[in-house]
């Protein structure tokens, strides 16, 4: 372990302002079974009732984020929502606020997830559809939230990171269903349109709202998950993005980035985006992206030298620890190797932040979490040998 100049957050911020900082930072999300089986393996004991999250996501207690070492400490969205919605169907366990209804499936392991089993605007085909529909409102941020993220700021050196609004192009996935969203995209797209102008309005209402009440705490703002890529290319082509997508999402970022900065001026916003997205990456960069996580390695095209080589002097990354084979069924060598190649990579230069490409599920031991630690103290510290 080679030796510590800064702080977690001084650190963060030095990678995300592309400079390198005493070594690279580690960051990452966990789920519940995942969480509790690291604790246990490290001997850590702590009075903490989790909040889990709909992916199973809990946020990792920062007196558990320092002992393990992490730079970025990810606290809750700090948004008070509307009044609850009833489910209506057979097998929903809740509904969201935008009348998305989940169930709950039980897996053989004993770990569970949430899939969606109702779409609110299933049926939906023209504009004059969307009327009538009860868009959420923006919301509000409680007294007790913000005096938690101001104790977080004043009692630890972590970065923060949050989530202060949703997806707009992925939430109308849901609002609609997969298939007829993407058979809407091609036939109507007068309609998608206006389905994503309506959510881009309750957005970034909802960020401008949170973030003059916490945004003098927070260090990087995470965009919600906006996947726009599977294992073998682009969900939809440039062109496409550019006509229906892009102008809402601008609207979005540009909000959340002009208020972010003005509380916090070092403030970066980071986008979460699953796939193979190479093609998008430039136009994130023009569009005020500051980081771009996770960097799915095994996805078609997202080789990290490659990327780094391309827009690396725009964007920072924020991932590339694979989590669908490496992090659960690799070796601790593994792991270690792979770290290496990702920060030999990525990180020159600054803009890297080591992390598992999602959040940490459940099959993969402590042991790997430990090794991609571990792989960092020794192969992470500037200026890099490797």
């Amino acid at each position: 372990m080679g030796k510590e100049t800064m702080t977690p957050r001084e650190r963060v911020l030095t990678a995300l302002e592309h400079r390198e900082p005493d070594r690279v930072p580690i960051s990452m999300t966990i789920t519940i079974d995942a969480y509790n089986n690291l604790k246990k393996y490290m001997g850590i004991e702590i009075d903490e009732k989790p909040k889990v999250g709909r992916w199973t996501d809990v946020d990792i207690h920062p007196l558990v984020a320092e002992k393990y070492g992490l730079d970025v400490v990810r606290l809750g969205d700090p948004i008070a929502k509307g009044p609850k919605v009833e489910p209506t169907h057979p097998r929903a366990l809740f509904a969201d606020e935008w009348r998305c209804e989940w169930a709950r499936v039980d897996r053989p392991d004993g770990g569970y997830y949430y899939e969606m089993v109702k779409h609110p605007l299933a049926e939906a085909t023209k504009v004059s559809d969307l009327d009538g529909f009860p868009w959420p409102e923006p919301g509000d941020v409680l007294p007790e939230t913000v005096e938690y993220f101001h104790k977080v700021r004043e009692t630890t050196d972590l970065a923060i990171m949050t989530k202060t609004a949703e997806a707009v192009f992925e939430l109308a996935t849901y609002l609609n269903g997969h298939q007829k969203w993407y058979t809407d995209l091609a036939i109507r797209p007068e309609y998608c349109y206006a389905v994503m102008e309506h959510i881009a309005e309750v957005q970034a209402a909802r960020d401008i709202v949170a973030l003059n009440k916490i945004g003098k705490y927070v260090d990087v703002l995470r965009l919600s998950g906006e996947d726009m890529g599977t294992q073998e290319g682009p969900l939809i082509s440039l062109k496409m993005f550019r006509q229906l997508v892009r102008p809402h999402l601008e609207k979005v970022w540009t909000a959340a980035k002009k208020t972010l900065t003005a509380h916090n001026p070092r403030g970066k916003i980071m986008l979460h985006s699953c796939g193979a997205v190479r093609i998008f990456m430039q136009d994130w960069a023009d569009m005020g992206l500051d980081v771009l996580d996770p960097i799915q390695t095994t996805a078609k095209g997202m080789d990290t030298a490659l990327i780094k080589q391309e827009v690396g002097d725009r964007l920072s990354f924020h991932g590339a620890i694979d989590i669908q084979w490496l992090l659960p069924h690799g070796t601790p060598e593994q792991v270690r190797q792979d770290v290496r190649k990702r920060i030999k990579d990525l990180g020159p230069g600054g803009g890297f932040i080591v992390s598992p490409t999602h959040n940490v599920q459940g099959d993969v031991p402590p042991e790997n979490l430990i090794a991609m630690r571990d792989a960092v103290w020794e192969f992470g510290y500037y200026p890099l040998d490797l």
